[in-house]
């Protein structure tokens, strides 16, 4: 298979890591909950032959009219859900999967794309939103969050410190540039940080980043969607079928870390009780590796996104 002739949208981290990871079959079924440029799924689909199935998972307009033309062609029976892969449950039956592969966060395009307001470089008005036809922008959030609701998005998706002293300062720069009738820029953004974190200038950009991963978090409901959809996953694996994970910073880790750890225990007995009522045969998933599988220094070399990536992979029992 000839892939098309299209412009350069994503370079998909530690690629034959998760290919390794997913045990591949070739006339397995298997779900991309993150298309994204579909770099993942081309190669996925390259794997498989025409009695094999890719699903492929993805909100953004924009990564799905990519991915497709990217994609057409396959030879596998390629099916695009055009839907947050939340809808995990709603869109595939149970007990039907080989593998699932899911590559969170934001991709290269995205960032890049600076009309899309996820990026600080440049001076777009803030958006956020991964599907732009549904829910608040970044805009709209930030104008009705309390201060309190604020510090505690920028603690739970991002670790900050000095949470709550941002989030005031951020609450009241949004009032007082709504009251100019105008646009939140990064710009607006990037002086509330300053301002709170004086003694980091040389951290600043780093600072900010965080500030919008949280913003971008919640607007997205980015959390809550990766738990649910990784249960989801568990009911729609086969036994045997692999669920590979990659994520890019400690909050989106621990999400799965601590999700995934609900199916590994045999016994879901309270902690208090003296001795297993349960029947100890509760375990769902088992980890491949250990530890989290991390990117070679030369992958880190190519691609500087790719350093901070951990992929965890496990396997439906």
């Amino acid at each position: 298979m000839v892939e098309s002739n299209l412009p350069f949208y994503h370079n998909p981290v530690m690629l034959k890591e998760c290919l390794e990871g997913l045990n591949l079959k070739a006339n397995g079924t298997y779900a991309d909950c993150t298309l994204g440029g579909g770099g993942h799924s081309y190669a996925i689909a390259n794997k498989l032959n025409s009695e094999g199935t890719l699903h492929a998972f993805d909100r953004d307009q924009d990564a799905v009219a990519f991915a497709t033309k990217r994609l057409a062609g396959v030879k596998p029976k390629f099916i695009v859900h055009p839907v947050r892969f939340g809808e995990l449950k709603n869109e595939i039956a149970p007990d039907t999967l080989d593998g699932i592969l899911y590559d969170l966060g934001i991709s290269s395009h995205q960032v890049d794309a600076s009309e899309r307001g996820f990026t600080f470089v440049g001076n777009n008005p803030l958006d956020l939103r991964m599907d732009r036809r549904e829910g608040v922008s970044a805009q709209e959030w930030l104008r009705t969050v309390s201060a309190d609701d604020l510090a505690a998005a920028l603690r739970k998706n991002a670790d900050m410190d000095r949470a709550f002293k941002l989030s005031t300062r951020l609450v009241e720069m949004a009032a007082a540039v709504s009251g100019e009738g105008r646009d939140i820029l990064p710009s607006d953004m990037k002086a509330v940080v300053e301002s709170v974190f004086p003694d980091k200038k040389r951290e600043v950009n780093g600072l900010l980043a965080r500030v919008f991963q949280a913003i971008r978090m919640e607007v997205n409901g980015e959390l809550k969607e990766i738990e649910d959809s990784l249960r989801a996953a568990v009911d729609c694996l086969k036994v045997g079928g692999r669920l590979v994970v990659m994520s890019y910073h400690s909050v989106e880790d621990r999400c799965v870390k601590e999700t995934a750890a609900e199916f590994e225990k045999a016994c879901i007995c309270p902690e208090h009780m003296p001795v297993c009522m349960c029947g100890g045969n509760h375990q769902r998933l088992k980890k491949v590796n250990r530890k989290p599988i991390l990117p070679s220094d030369e992958e880190i070399a190519n691609n500087s996104r790719a350093r901070s990536a951990k992929l965890r992979v496990y396997e439906r029992v």
